[in-house]
């Protein structure tokens, strides 16, 4: 009797190391089919733009858009990329450019023609402008406000932190 059940028990340690084995590599083909790799997985975390509370002290490595990846090290730079991608469509850049000197601050305006009277601007292009001297989630918000603004569809927009 002892040695069936001792039968019984090697069998089921055998099953649970195949089922282990074969939920291995389904995840393995998952990672595949989706694009991901293991570099990624294991140094950086991937966020939707709208998690904003979640960026706070951390370092941004790159800007996903529609899977598009553009590398992106400062939180400045995240804003520039998406933006300036966001120019690229002539419609969006119109609304963008309607935003001017409407978006104010408590001391400055935030969307504007000119830098004058801005800290920190960041230059779009020649007419467009936006202030960026604010700490991490509240510069985020800010462009998602911008984006909401002009009616952007942000949810492809994802976010690269370095873990």
């Amino acid at each position: 009797m002892n040695i069936i059940n001792d039968i019984r028990e090697k069998q089921n340690q055998l099953i649970v190391m195949i089922n282990a084995t074969f939920d291995e590599l389904v995840r393995k083909v998952e990672d595949l089919q989706s694009g991901s790799n293991e570099y990624e997985k294991e140094y950086e975390s991937v966020y939707p733009i709208t998690n904003t509370t979640g960026f706070k002290g951390k370092k941004p490595i790159a800007v996903k858009i529609a899977n598009e990846r553009i590398t992106a090290s400062t939180w400045k730079i995240v804003v520039e990329k998406i933006l300036k991608q966001v120019l690229k469509e002539r419609e969006m850049e119109d609304r963008l450019m309607a935003l001017r000197d409407k978006i104010l601050g408590r001391k400055r305006t935030r969307v504007s023609s000119s830098n004058v009277t801005m800290r920190s601007p960041l230059k779009l292009n020649e007419k467009l402008y936006i202030e960026t001297h604010y700490d991490t989630e509240t510069l985020m918000n800010f462009l998602i406000q911008i984006l909401s603004e002009i009616h952007y569809d942000y949810n492809n927009i994802e976010i690269v932190i370095k873990n």
